[in-house]
């Protein structure tokens, strides 16, 4: 998966999930869709470079998990990993939070972030914030990113370019 030529680049997938992204998820939002050629593209880029591809997911640990609650933990089907591809499991928003997120980063020498996924009120902009506190260059590109609303979506994105520009 890491080519000694690569960039210091690597992209995160937030909560990209059968829950959310799928028809049949149990919270499913329609904007989730609308993302999935762009996420698919950004994706695409980053596996043809050889750099770090990486999901991160809300996991909520069940006592008796049901078939339906195993299908909503799954990536979707368009963006399904690849041998050698991370995945993170997060129980907050934010991908950093309790997990071995930034020591990955930092072993393979990681400065540069883009940031994709749902929900661009909730987990994108809880971890571009905590990627920001750890030193990274973050990108978050528009058109892969939503919200519930369009209410939150624009302030979190306005929100995040103020940051990623101060």
């Amino acid at each position: 998966m890491l080519n000694e030529n690569r960039s210091e680049r690597a992209i995160i997938i937030l909560d990209m999930i059968n829950k959310f992204a799928h028809v049949e998820g149990s919270q499913f939002e329609p904007r989730t869709a609308d993302i999935i050629p762009y996420l698919q593209g950004e994706v695409q880029y980053f596996r043809e470079r050889m750099r770090p591809v990486i999901f991160s997911n809300t996991f909520e640990l069940l006592d008796q998990p049901t078939e339906k609650d195993d299908f909503d933990q799954q990536i979707i089907q368009p963006l399904s990993p690849r041998s050698g591809e991370i995945l993170i499991k997060k129980d907050r928003p934010n991908a950093f939070y309790r997990t071995e997120l930034s020591d990955m980063l930092f072993n393979w020498k990681i400065r540069n972030l883009t940031i994709v996924g749902a929900f661009s009120h909730t987990s994108v902009l809880m971890t571009a914030v905590s990627a920001l506190d750890y030193g990274f260059s973050v990108v978050v590109p528009e058109t892969c990113v939503c919200a519930n609303n369009s209410e939150d979506h624009t302030a979190a994105l306005h929100v995040i370019s103020r940051w990623l520009t101060a």
